[in-house]
């Protein structure tokens, strides 16, 4: 077989198994979705192991009302989770 004819089979080859591959994922569940959206916003302002620490002490509820709003009612609960969260995991 031509080298030319090999490379072209291995590109054919390479770019059906990424073809299948990326369709064989699945999609992700709402609160992964979430939590990404979430950890992204975060990853803009901390470090990325910062960003991983404050993920881990997080609840669902405080990463739901993260990712509903831009500004977290300043009383509220997921306000002091999110705060507590933040100082102990960049002090």
């Amino acid at each position: 077989m031509a080298p030319r004819t090999r490379r072209g089979l291995l590109a054919a080859l390479a770019l059906a198994v990424a073809t299948t591959a990326a369709c064989s994922s699945e999609p992700k569940a709402p609160a992964e979705q979430r939590e990404d959206r979430v950890r992204a916003r975060i990853e803009e302002t901390f470090s990325r192991s910062q960003a991983t620490c404050i993920m881990d002490v997080l609840d669902e509820p405080t990463i739901r009302a993260l990712d509903r709003s831009g500004a977290l009612t300043a009383d509220g609960e997921a306000m002091r989770i999110y705060t507590n969260a933040v100082v102990a995991c960049t002090a």
